[in-house]
């Protein structure tokens, strides 16, 4: 094998396994080859660990380099994979619409069925995201049937994830429970942990949904220590976010606010807006549940806010409804008086 070979294999083995740092170092080296397309390939791997980290400027500055030198060498197949880890990365800000334009460009340049079965992935979670179930699930679907087909194990587990979370939306449990244990089954064979451990933590909710809390806890707890062993801190911040929510629903409120304030805290940070809304809402419900309405009337303005950048429109409505039963309650036309002695 060659340098540059045997960096490529090095660092893809390594990502895989969840050692980010050793992926980066030799991505890096692989990053500077002489070789044009190792070197665009390095810097698009380079991008995509550090989408893994939640260090999106990094990824989008990485990604645009990499796109740069893929033009260059006419890479429509690389190109592609970098248009659609840009979309992945503005779908976590939040900012919708570029990433259909990403994702879209990416589909129509892409060659390769193993790159076509994971934009399918991504169009899919987009469209989840938006509100549009039944075209997420027929988009998993159709990625499952294309990587199923070329045995590509490692999108096939992301996909049978994101299939089991649209099963959820649709509330067929039996279906997504099935997916989800695939699922697992193939992470663990390949020792893919950040795939086990947003597994585990969709688990955690479904077991939540079912109001099986302690299997919950214990889903999201495992899920926890791999986010934090692989040093992802949006995955931290989306465990912490869903642990606030079922200590919330166990009526342990004392449990759920500091890990939804770290859980918001981490995704203002990394400017994940979707996350940070979320928690921000369940954080504003705790502190109603608390009896306490001026902070809870903060926080859920804060998810409002955070929702009207994205033109979340089911979202705002729920959360007006919220903010409209936190106001005390007066008979029509009393009026407020100053009593005097």
């Amino acid at each position: 094998m060659t340098e540059h070979e045997t960096a490529l294999a090095e660092g893809d083995e390594a990502e895989q396994h969840g050692d980010l740092a050793a992926a980066i170092t030799a991505y890096r080296r692989l990053s500077t080859s002489d070789v044009p397309v190792a070197a665009a390939q390095g810097l698009f791997r380079l991008g995509r660990v550090a989408w893994r980290q939640g260090r999106l400027d990094d990824a989008l500055e990485l990604y645009e380099r990499a796109r740069a030198s893929a033009i260059e060498l006419g890479d429509d197949d690389l190109r592609a994979s970098i248009e659609n880890g840009v979309g992945s990365v503005f779908c976590q800000r939040g900012i919708f619409t570029q990433a259909r334009a990403s994702f879209a460009v990416a589909s129509e340049l892409a060659v390769s069925a193993k790159l076509r079965g994971r934009i399918q992935i991504n169009i899919g979670a987009l469209a989840l995201l938006l509100g549009d179930v039944e075209e997420a699930r027929a988009s998993y679907e159709r990625a499952v049937e294309l990587l199923d087909s070329i045995n590509d194990e490692e999108a096939l587990t992301l996909a049978l994830h994101n299939l089991a979370l649209a099963h959820s939306e649709e509330q067929d449990w039996e279906a997504a429970e099935k997916s989800f244990e695939r699922c697992l089954a193939l992470a663990e064979k390949r020792g893919d942990k950040s795939v086990m451990a947003g597994a585990m933590l969709n688990q955690a909710e479904l077991r939540c949904e079912a109001e099986r809390y302690p299997e919950a806890i214990e889903r999201s707890e495992k899920s926890l220590a791999i986010f934090g062993e692989l040093q992802d801190e949006s995955g931290r911040a989306a465990a912490l976010r869903v642990q606030g929510e079922i200590y919330r629903k166990m009526h342990q409120l004392e449990e759920a606010e500091p890990r939804l304030k770290e859980a918001i805290r981490i995704a203002g940070r990394l400017q994940l807006l979707t996350l940070e809304a979320e928690a921000a809402r369940e954080l504003g419900m705790v502190k109603a549940g608390r009896g306490d309405v001026t902070s809870a009337t903060k926080w859920l303005r804060r998810a409002l806010a955070r929702f009207s950048l994205m033109s979340a429109d089911d979202q705002m409505h729920a959360i007006e409804e919220q903010l409209q039963a936190l106001k005390p309650w007066r008979p029509s036309g009393e009026q407020k008086t100053v009593k005097k002695a």
